[in-house]
């Protein structure tokens, strides 16, 4: 009888990183969701090809042909239902996908919603590590489910608002109170708003994974860097091709899930759900790319901001993950973002992102502060000023803890500042330099050049089942 080895991570980082799989595992055969559409994009094609041979054929057929009629009319029924059964594996995987979202960071009160939404956040940050290895690829993984949590929480600030201009999310604008509610706010919430959003967060640049697509990314022989800076004329056109069929993948690989019933009345109120929520999708993805309406916003404003979170350029750098919002501010003042929108976004994620490693200067019991530096990971949205996070703090004398303290880290004492850099060289360089030997493993590489760090690396920190469960709030 063999054991197996205890699992070095904690039950929820398993639960992250099975979902990781479900959507765009490592390697191929694990029937995840990215898979099924680079299968529909190699495969579909033909299979299209043949429905419509055998309708022309069957359309040909004379009635003298009547054995010849009825073999055709059995293959068009058999081809048509494996297309359809594709079809509705794919949406059922999908749907296995959006649950599992939903499950990790959907709580049942809107505070505990925040915090879940936190904690898979700095969950998916934390299990990269800066710019080491093959980051890139790992990044692209993670993209998507970090992007769809995002929407869900800009679209619950969205709704908070007196107005919301696009009539169908007017409609459902009373899912806020699906916390409030029974089961039933609760279910109409996740059907009607929920999987648009998720879906249309996930699958927003799906398109990118048809051959035409990976031709130009990846080369015909599939030896070029795929996140290299593409030309001009090869970015306009893969925009052109991601832009197609993304659409065609979800109103065709996808489409809508199918009645299971008898019940005439039912069906019809089923299937004009179904429409309603799908004509929703197309218009979000659709207007995602050519930004006329402003409903697109609601998963590009994420887009934009993960791509400096998660980013897949070789000038990587953790020091530039607080930009992230700096970006989203910038292109609302030019007016290529609504600027509303781009604030409550601002007031959702701050200025450091979850699972960031902030360095901060400690205060005694009177409050003054020390002659030394401590460390923590953010942890909490919404905060109340965007440049002072709620964190962990991990440290105590630059020994490493598992029950530090939930705290507001002032902008005064955050070490990101520059100013407040310069507070700790009094301290003199030895001092500094044995600060830092302390915590070698984990602190950035530019930190001994720095002598006092901007920030830390966390993912070491991390890396241990006992470190994993930083958003226990301690009484």
């Amino acid at each position: 009888m063999s054991v197996h080895p205890p699992n070095p991570d904690s039950m929820y980082t398993q639960q992250v990183k099975q979902l990781i799989n479900m959507v765009y595992p490592q390697e191929a055969g694990y029937g995840s969701i990215f898979e099924d559409a680079r299968h529909y994009f190699s495969a579909a094609p033909e299979q299209e090809k043949q429905i419509q041979t055998l309708k022309a054929q069957l359309a040909n057929a004379t009635e003298k042909e009547s054995d010849s009629k009825e073999q055709l009319e059995a293959k068009l029924k058999k081809s048509t239902a494996l297309l359809n059964s594709d079809r509705n594996e794919r949406l059922e995987r999908l749907q296995a996908v959006i649950n599992k979202i939903v499950q990790l960071c959907e709580g049942d009160s809107f505070d505990e919603t925040q915090l879940l939404s936190a904690k898979f956040l700095g969950t998916l940050l934390l299990l990269t590590r800066g710019n080491e290895g093959n980051f890139a690829k790992i990044h692209q993984r993670y993209k998507p489910i970090y992007k769809a949590v995002l929407t869900l929480r800009l679209v619950d600030k969205l709704l908070r608002h007196k107005t919301v201009a696009h009539t169908y999310l007017s409609k459902y604008k009373n899912t806020l109170s699906r916390f409030d509610d029974e089961q039933a706010g609760f279910t109409r919430w996740k059907e009607a708003l929920a999987t648009p959003l998720i879906t249309a967060a996930l699958l927003q640049d799906v398109g990118l994974h048809c051959p035409d697509a990976l031709n130009i990314l990846k080369g015909e022989n599939g030896d070029l860097d795929e996140f290299r800076l593409l030309e001009e004329t090869q970015r306009k056109s893969l925009l052109k091709i991601n832009f197609h069929n993304t659409l065609k993948y979800l109103s065709e690989g996808l489409g809508t899930p199918t009645y299971i019933g008898n019940d005439k009345a039912e069906r019809e109120v089923f299937n004009a759900k179904q429409k309603d929520v799908h004509t929703f999708l197309l218009s979000l993805v659709k207007d995602a790319f050519i930004l006329k309406t402003g409903l697109g916003e609601l998963v590009k404003i994420p887009q934009i901001y993960v791509s400096i979170v998660l980013s897949t350029k070789p000038d990587y750098t953790r020091l530039s993950l607080p930009k992230g919002y700096m970006l989203i501010e910038q292109l609302a003042k030019k007016g290529s973002l609504n600027k509303q929108l781009a604030q409550d976004f601002i007031d959702i994620v701050g200025y450091f992102p979850q699972g960031f490693g902030v360095t901060f200067i400690p205060v005694n019991e009177k409050g003054y502060e020390k002659n030394q530096f401590e460390c923590a990971i953010v942890t909490g949205l919404n905060p109340s000023n965007p440049a002072e996070p709620t964190c962990k703090v991990v440290t105590r004398n630059q020994n490493y803890i598992s029950s530090g303290t939930m705290e507001v880290i002032p902008k005064a004492r955050n070490l990101y500042f520059q100013g407040n850099r310069k507070k700790l060289m009094r301290m003199g360089k030895e001092r500094l330099m044995e600060i830092i030997n302390q915590l070698s493993s984990n602190v950035s590489s530019d930190a001994v050049e720095d002598l006092v760090p901007s920030f830390w690396e966390p993912h070491d920190f991390f890396g241990y089942k006992k470190h994993q469960n930083l958003w226990v709030r301690k009484q």
